[in-house]
């Protein structure tokens, strides 16, 4: 059993906005999986635990297909059924096809808080849903890679690639901090890839001396854990991301801490940079 599997309920619940989709895609009627005839269907969900018999009186393939899918939904079968599915067996190992399929898939239920992630060869249905903190600001960059970066740090946490999530963590902050610099400074920085060198460069283009502020002690013992976070996400990256030779023997739990704590550092910095280029309109 896929050890991420473990960490939630096996019980798969998608939104029932989808199941007609995903019911089609089974059947093969939206273009990326193979067209499965009526008893291939029939054979197809008998496998997954139905004991259905095709004859007279069978509905439209789709409306079969999509049925099925609505009698699994929030069982541990919906989940067999998509994992069966895009099971490479299926299709020889044409990696083109399987690729196509998942994709698909994975658009529709992400939203539900799931996506088929790749273990070795074979796919598992992975819960990514209450992992991460969103944070709200974050789309304010407009800036894609950034997004990218948050996506890969979700799947490599739910694929159990704790040294690749801690590398997109670190390039995360840096993008965060580059774009910081570049904004206020306007104009373009070269990365020499020490991260506590950016730091400092956006501490001091926010104009973020902790020492000169004129804040609440406990609200300065929160700000000032800004830099051990910095030096942490540094250590940690050049010890345990994948970049590097891995010294450090990472675990889940030390992945989502430097995920979520660099979404968290740059959902505050991103609300600073937005708090200063409102002032400066303001002025």
């Amino acid at each position: 059993m896929y050890d991420i599997l473990k960490n939630y309920d096996s019980k798969v619940k998608i939104s029932n906005k989808i199941t007609e989709q995903i019911g089609k895609l089974i059947a093969g009627d939206t273009g990326s999986a193979p067209y499965l005839t009526g008893p291939k269907l029939v054979d197809f969900y008998n496998e997954c635990g139905f004991d259905d018999v095709y004859g007279e009186g069978f509905p439209s393939r789709w409306r079969y297909s999509t049925d099925k899918i609505v009698e699994s939904n929030g069982t541990q079968r919906l989940k067999n059924i998509l994992e069966d599915f895009v099971d490479p067996r299926r299709y020889g190992g044409d990696e083109q096809i399987i690729d196509k399929i998942v994709n698909e898939f994975n658009q529709l239920i992400k939203y539900d808080g799931f996506a088929l992630i790749k273990r070795g060869e074979i796919y598992k249905v992975a819960d990514i849903q209450g992992n991460f903190i969103n944070p709200e600001t974050i789309s304010t960059i407009g800036h894609e890679f950034v997004n990218e970066q948050i996506e890969k740090c979700q799947q490599k946490i739910a694929s159990d690639d704790f040294n690749g999530a801690i590398t997109n963590a670190r390039t995360l902050c840096e993008a965060i901090l580059i774009h910081i610099i570049e904004t206020i400074d306007n104009g373009h920085i070269k990365n020499d890839g020490n991260l506590i060198n950016l730091w400092s460069k956006a501490k001091k283009v926010l104009k973020l001396d902790l020492k000169k502020a004129e804040i609440p002690d406990f609200v300065f013992q929160i700000l000032s854990g800004l830099d051990t976070t910095i030096n942490g996400l540094a250590g940690l990256s050049n010890n345990a991301g994948d970049r590097h030779a891995n010294k450090f023997n990472t675990k889940r739990h030390h992945a989502k801490l430097a995920v979520n704590s660099t979404m968290t550092l740059c959902d505050f910095l991103i609300d600073v940079l937005n708090e200063r280029k409102k002032n400066k309109l303001n002025n």
